[in-house]
């Protein structure tokens, strides 16, 4: 079975060198003059990872096993959970090495019904901390505290023994500066307002058995929602981090007290490159951004200013492994790249976890290759219950973890 395995990743790697060397390749095509163009979106915080679990293991969760915080990565492994109650709870500092008020705070919540059905619900609130406004003269103004925060439910059914699938809806609100005026052009004055958006997450998830092991793969389309704006007198409007991601794991069962889960995941925005433009303002490569929010979802995979070469840049590669031992402790490791074109953040991450009874801990922590990454050298932290753990299935389900 192990040489049969082997050789299959061995296949998977060869089939995606040529497709990641492409892109780091293709780079020197870029204009030496706009050598850094990544894709700007409207409250990115929404799709910074959580959780303690999957942040130690590069950021990936689409195919990882089911947990508690699988509201944020694909709501449709919630019927292959194995309790039948969970939350969560989980802190992530921001610029932790600059500041100190500035978090993600983020709950989650599921309920299955049955082997079939569940539902689930999360929120997420990003402080940014207190902040002085002040005027052109120096003059003290007010105090503001910008936040932003999201809110969701999801259903997910299962098909058959095998696959399920989810629908995620959300609200999402992002108030920067707590409708202060703006000094506009003319002497005139614009009110920032907060921004609100509508978004739907779709996903799919599929889980089997091999031989004495398991695998999964997952499929997910994220934040496909509402432009927003901060100033209603101005039509300008941006997306939201839409997002597809592909991912797939593996599991190993060496024994009954031990196994290694090995994940790779991809990902790419959704969202329009933008173009080349001249002096005046017009495209001379690329395509114009300013289109329909559907529309802006397929664009997305054919409009780089360089070609394919720049598009296939835009995937970002999360890969990780995790070692499980009598599902008592668990110790991870993974690794995250983003083209230095496009977000320039690279960094390798590690995690441990706990768990006893129905309450377990995972902390994971962050090592950059490089400074602009505002989650450098940070500890995540989470809590997580679990009730139900002795449901017992239908006993023609399979054994996943």
């Amino acid at each position: 079975m192990l040489p049969t395995l082997c050789n299959r990743l061995l296949l998977l790697g060869v089939l995606l060198l040529p497709f990641y060397a492409a892109a780091q390749t293709g780079s020197e095509d870029f204009n030496p003059n706009q050598d850094f163009n990544p894709i700007l979106v409207a409250v990115p915080i929404i799709n910074i990872a959580p959780d303690a679990r999957s942040s130690g293991m590069g950021d990936i969760g689409v195919a990882t096993s089911p947990d508690v915080y699988s509201q944020h990565w694909n709501a449709a492994k919630y019927p292959f959970a194995k309790s039948q109650l969970g939350f969560g709870l989980s802190i992530t500092p921001w610029l932790a090495t600059l500041v100190k008020d500035v978090q993600i705070n983020y709950g989650s919540l599921y309920y299955r019904f049955d082997d079939r059905q569940s539902i689930s619900t999360s929120i997420r609130y990003f402080s940014i901390g207190k902040m002085d406004i002040m005027s052109n003269e120096g003059h003290f103004i007010t105090n503001v505290a910008p936040n932003e925060f999201s809110i969701d439910l999801a259903y997910a059914r299962r098909f058959g023994y095998h696959i399920s699938a989810a629908l995620t809806g959300r609200y999402i609100r992002s108030d920067l500066t707590g409708g202060l005026l703006s000094a506009g052009g003319g002497g005139t004055s614009e009110v920032i307002s907060p921004a609100n958006a509508f978004s739907v997450d779709m996903a799919v998830y599929y889980q089997n058995d091999h031989d004495d092991n398991s695998y999964a793969w997952g499929i997910t389309m994220t934040n496909l929602g509402t432009k927003v704006t901060y100033i209603k007198e101005n039509s300008e409007k941006y997306f939201l981090p839409a997002t597809l991601h592909v991912g797939g794991q593996y599991t190993f069962n060496v024994d009954a007290d031990n196994s290694v889960m090995l994940g790779l995941e991809l990902s790419k925005l959704l969202v329009p490159t933008p173009p080349v433009r001249d002096a005046d303002g017009q495209i001379t490569r690329g395509k114009n951004p300013s289109v329909g929010i559907i529309e802006s979802w397929v664009q997305s995979f054919y409009d780089a200013p360089y070609g394919w070469k720049e598009e296939l840049s835009e995937i970002i590669v999360g890969g990780g492994a995790e070692y499980v031992y009598r599902g008592l402790f668990s110790a991870r490791m993974g690794y995250y790249h983003d083209s230095k074109r496009k977000g320039n953040r690279r960094y390798l991450t590690f995690g441990a976890g706990i768990k006893y009874n129905f309450m377990g801990l995972d902390i994971s922590y962050l090592y950059p290759f490089t400074t602009t990454d505002p989650l450098s050298n940070t500890l995540r932290i989470s809590l997580l219950f679990d009730f139900n753990l002795q449901y017992q299935r239908s006993s023609d389900e399979n054994r996943y973890r």
